[in-house]
């Protein structure tokens, strides 16, 4: 029905919650299983098992919102909705598959009590970080599951990632990788550079007409305007409904009474935490690393070193670090899930956490004191319950608006006029805005950015499905007017080309001084240091740089680093590109990188290991992924995951 089919789209949000968390357990390694299809409902075949269309957006729309989860604000639709993206992802289907067939082929299996420990752990599944059975099975059937298909999902999922556990087990960092390592990662170069900025002339150059047109041929693609739309939207918001009638002061009582419990302030914990980021993308071999770094710093501060200190000198965490990783007060409901059960877990007796992952990486946290919870009364909390009903009468009238809305746009899709009139809402304008969204209002919500480019309106021209702004708010929008790439007029863009041709002739002469001053080096002219002084520029003497150093340019540095080792008696002597323009570069020396000596070593000694072994796990892992492709039979339909 219409209106199950709106209740179901306004209730998603718990359910995408919830798909999120279990993105990996529900991975889609033999799925296929549970289901059959027809040949031309297959997007790949992995020897004799067939991933299904159904199957892989399934797994795709997770791995999205697990993406949108991690990623937050910086998570781009766009970016992950294109057909390199979608590709990408059902190629680790492919590998998880052929990961799975190859486990099934050396026996390798998971014991039951391992599993349920497995399960027992999800968050998903724990209330107050316990493992409770009725929210277990209320959420499996909310996903369509039984917990049977629920645990041979989990199994199969286990014995995949024991190939590559035991791949990293096994690997191990010799002698002679540990001092190249060294040798490269702490490696230095000493090195005399001239900079030489771009100075664009306080007057702007003339430029002829002919120049002004050649440069903007010859550089179409920088003054094409973005694929934009304008859209009509009618927005249904339960802030803006009435309110009705005041509750009665007998119910708001008896509600009291029957919810005391939650009218107890929540304990607080003052914590500080150290954070070893991780990626979004990164690696099995990369997370092992922060991993065991976090582990190591959490011994350290189990053995008694300062915490504050252990967060200023390691935590990646900008925020907090200078802080000595404090965060302040902290109660149920701020912090992700995983990192509040740790949290919770601590006592002033044992008061640092073993390594924690969440979307960031890995946290060591400290706990540091401890606030109790403190009860409220009637008259505090009447405020509360009166806000909550009334929430609850306007979350009832959305509903209900809501039902009626969806019905009126389905009966003529092609509109929104009629259903604005029926409601009494208006019909408002937004855009232009790109595929990558505006700056503000709805043009800045993602979801309604992806349904603006949808094919339903932008092609078909219909009104969308509804899209969740909040809760209890949501839009339809329609199509008003597509705006395609195109290339702007010559007179639109003509100050912006002229500013161009000006920056690149400042450059142009940057780099003609540069490398006359080179050719003066090489010939003999005089040292590097009396051509600066003669020519007016800064000279700098740089001893023993390092591949990060800021110093004197974080790019030049890295161009440094790029250059061939000098002999004993000729240094090297070359243009280089820096942040604002040239320099001009003399590299006298190369010091490979030592490990400390005594007993500071040994911590360092087992972080580069670690970061060896695990770099060699990866690449094993990837080799072996590379052998199992090559000895496999698939057959990939890639129209069929556009």
């Amino acid at each position: 029905m219409v209106l199950q089919s709106i209740r179901e789209r306004l209730t998603g949000v718990l359910a995408f919650t919830i798909l999120g968390i279990l993105v990996v357990p529900f991975a889609l390694v033999g799925v296929n299983q549970y289901f059959t299809s027809s040949s031309g409902n297959i997007v790949v075949r992995v020897n004799e098992t067939e991933i299904t269309v159904n199957d892989f957006n399934q797994s795709f729309s997770n791995y999205r919102r697990r993406m949108q989860s991690i990623m937050g604000a910086e998570y781009d639709p766009v970016q992950f909705d294109q057909l390199s993206s979608r590709r990408k992802h059902l190629d680790s289907l492919i590998d998880e598959e052929l990961i799975t067939q190859a486990a099934q082929l050396m026996g390798l299996d998971v014991d039951d009590e391992t599993l349920a420990e497995e399960i027992r752990g999800i968050p998903a599944f724990q209330i107050e970080g316990q493992f409770n059975v009725d929210v277990y099975q209320s959420r499996l059937i909310t996903q369509g599951l039984s917990p049977k298909q629920f645990q041979n999902e989990m199994r199969s999922q286990f014995i995949v990632n024991q190939m590559p556990r035991n791949i990293a087990a096994s690997s191990i960092a010799t002698p002679a990788e540990l001092k190249e390592f060294v040798a490269l990662l702490g490696q230095s170069r000493t090195f005399s550079a001239v900079m030489v900025p771009t100075e664009n002339p306080e007057v702007v150059p003339e430029f002829s007409e002919e120049e002004i047109v050649a440069w903007y041929d010859s550089h179409t693609e920088q003054y094409q305007s973005e694929e934009q739309v304008i859209i009509e939207y009618i927005e249904l918001d339960s802030a803006l409904l009435p309110v009705g009638l005041p509750p009665e002061e007998d119910m708001l009582r008896e509600q009291f009474e029957a919810q005391k419990a939650r009218f107890v302030s929540p304990e607080q914990r003052q914590v500080a935490h150290i954070l070893i980021t991780v990626a979004a993308d990164a690696g099995e071999g990369d997370i092992e690393t922060a991993r065991q770094t976090a582990e190591d710093l959490s011994k350290r501060a189990r053995d008694g070193e300062d915490f504050a200190t252990l967060a200023k000198e390691n935590s990646q965490d900008q925020g907090s670090a200078a802080d000595g990783g404090d965060l302040g007060w902290v109660e149920s409901g701020v912090m992700v899930k995983a990192f509040e059960n740790a949290m919770y877990e601590l006592s002033m007796e044992a008061p640092v956490s073993e390594p924690v992952q969440t979307g960031f990486g890995w946290h060591v946290i400290q706990l540091q004191e401890i606030r109790e919870s403190v009860g409220q009364s009637f008259e505090e909390a009447r405020m509360t319950l009166v806000t909550e009903f009334e929430e609850d009468n306007a979350a009832r009238a959305f509903l209900e608006q809501a039902d009626r809305l969806v019905d009126l746009v389905y009966e003529d899709p092609t509109t929104l006029e009629s259903a604005a009139m029926v409601l009494g809402l208006p019909v408002n304008l937004a855009g232009p805005f790109p595929r990558s969204g505006g700056q503000e209002g709805v043009t800045a919500n993602p979801a309604v950015v992806d349904a603006a480019f949808s094919d339903l309106v932008l092609l078909q021209r219909s009104v969308s499905d509804p899209v969740n702004l909040d809760e209890n708010q949501l839009v339809m929008i329609k199509l008003k007017e597509h705006l395609p790439v195109a290339l702007s007029p010559l007179q639109e863009v003509r100050d912006e080309i002229i500013t161009n041709l000006s920056d690149n002739l400042a450059r142009d002469n940057a780099k003609s001084k540069a490398m006359e001053l080179l050719s003066a080096l090489q010939s003999g002219a005089g040292e590097l240091e009396v051509l600066a002084t003669e020519s007016g520029l800064d000279y700098g003497r740089h001893e023993k740089i390092t591949r990060n150093s800021f110093v004197p340019d974080v790019m030049l540095v890295q161009e440094v680093f790029g250059l061939q080792a000098p002999s004993e008696d000729a240094p090297v002597q070359v243009v280089l590109s820096s942040s604002n323009g040239f320099a001009v570069v003399q590299l006298d020396s190369i010091e490979a990188g030592e490990l400390k000596s005594g007993a500071l070593a040994t911590p360092e000694r087992q972080q580069y290991e670690r970061i060896i072994a695990n770099t060699n796990a990866s690449l094993e892992a990837t080799a072996l992924v590379r052998q199992l492709r090559a000895s496999a039979e698939i057959e990939v339909f890639e129209d069929r995951i556009k």
